[in-house]
C-alpha cells in the first residue's frame, strides 16, 4: 500500500504477553513481549561438569604432548578418521575450536571421569 508515493507498511497485529500480560505488536510467533525476552548474545553460559569417555581422555592427552592424527592413530591402533571423529566430538563436548585452545583448556581444568587422568593410565602394555 502506498500513500503519496510512501510505502507504508500494515500495522502488525497486537498480542498479549504470555508472561507478562502487557500488549506488544507481534510479527509471526512471538509469544512475550521485547522487555520479557532473554537477552542471548552476551550471556556467559553456565559451567558444566564434562564427562569425557576413557578414549577421549587419552586422545586429549596425546594432544596435550603435541602429537599429530596420525602419530595418535598409531599409537592408539586407530584409524586416521577415527582420531578426526573423537576430536570433533571433543570439541563440541568442551566448546573448543581447535586444538592449541583444546590443550590450554584441558590443563587448566581436570578432566577425569574416573579420578585419574588418561596418561596416569596405560592402555597398552607391551609383552615380552
Amino acid at each position: 500500500m502506498t500513500k503519496n508515493n510512501i510505502a507504508v507498511l500494515p500495522s502488525a497485529p497486537t498480542r498479549s504477553c504470555a508472561r507478562c500480560g502487557n500488549l506488544f505488536p507481534a510479527f509471526g510467533r512471538e509469544y512475550s513481549c521485547p522487555a520479557c525476552r532473554k537477552p542471548t548474545a552476551g550471556v556467559p553460559e553456565p559451567a558444566r561438569q564434562v564427562e569425557l569417555s576413557f578414549r577421549e581422555q587419552q586422545i586429549v592427552a596425546l594432544i596435550r604432548q603435541a602429537k599429530s592424527n596420525k602419530e595418535i592413530a598409531y599409537e592408539l591402533c586407530l584409524a586416521e578418521g577415527t582420531i578426526k571423529e573423537y576430536l570433533y566430538r571433543i570439541f563440541r563436548k568442551l566448546a573448543v575450536t581447535n586444538r592449541t585452545e583444546l590443550a590450554l583448556r584441558s590443563s587448566r581444568e581436570v578432566l577425569p571421569r574416573n579420578g585419574r587422568l588418561a596418561q596416569e593410565q596405560r592402555w597398552f602394555e607391551p609383552t615380552g
